[in-house]
């Protein structure tokens, strides 16, 4: 039997998507559509959100090429979730937010519930972790081709906290770091904690965790302290 060229080239794209374990989504013109992902998470697309999802073994990606969308995020810390619109990265691994793609390369990201971090472009070490209520809009302006931007790949000098104490996130920044973290108050120890942290920047961390306990940061020789507000 004879096959015309284009129906081979039409099999093959598909046999390597499913592979791939790769999807394009995108609801109909008039309606929100929910989508199951296979990892358990629960995407929503508003009426005009278009998304590619790229599910694999390490990292689960998702790619809004316009649109918003709202994720609810199945929680697996060895796999980040990374919603990516333009030049705009947003990364969590079990929360729930949506991301709205603004401008040429941009987004603009709500967090509903956990915490989010969320970054332009490969300046990574400049990301801002949002929580639950925060709002953050960037947009870097137009760069490389969309098409052509890898994703970048998770910095391998970091820690992920997963709804863990500050006073057991503090005994992994401790026992990595010449500089250490010293917690005066017990009950700001005893505060839970999300989100991924550089290793080696124990400073930006005791920032981070001031704002969620309500503490606040100060110096001690070479010891960061963290006391609460009076």
């Amino acid at each position: 039997m004879r096959i015309a060229s284009g129906c081979v080239a039409i099999a093959a794209s598909i046999l390597v998507m499913i592979a791939l374990d790769v999807n394009v989504l995108r609801p109909q013109p008039t309606m929100n559509q929910v989508m199951n992902l296979r990892d358990g998470s629960v995407v929503t697309l508003l009426a005009d959100a278009r998304i590619d999802v790229a599910l694999s073994d390490h990292d689960r990606r998702i790619t809004l090429h316009g649109g918003e969308a709202t994720f609810k995020v199945a929680k697996d810390t060895s796999r980040p979730f990374v919603v990516r619109s333009g030049e705009v990265y947003a990364q969590a691994t079990g929360t729930e937010y949506s991301v709205r793609r603004h401008g040429v390369a941009g987004a603009a990201v709500h967090v509903s519930e956990g915490s989010v971090l969320v970054w332009a472009r490969d300046d990574r070490e400049q990301a801002v972790l949002l929580h639950a209520g925060g709002e953050l809009t960037l947009d870097p302006g137009p760069e490389a081709n969309e098409q052509t931007h890898a994703l970048p790949a998770p910095a391998v000098a970091q820690i992920s906290l997963d709804d863990v104490s500050i006073a057991s996130a503090v005994a992994r920044f401790n026992s990595l770091n010449e500089t250490k973290i010293v917690i005066d108050d017990a009950e700001v120890g005893e505060v839970r904690i999300v989100g991924l942290f550089i290793a080696h920047d124990p400073e930006r961390f005791a920032q981070a965790a001031a704002v969620v306990a309500n503490a606040r940061v100060v110096r001690r020789g070479r010891d960061i302290v963290l006391q609460r507000q009076e």
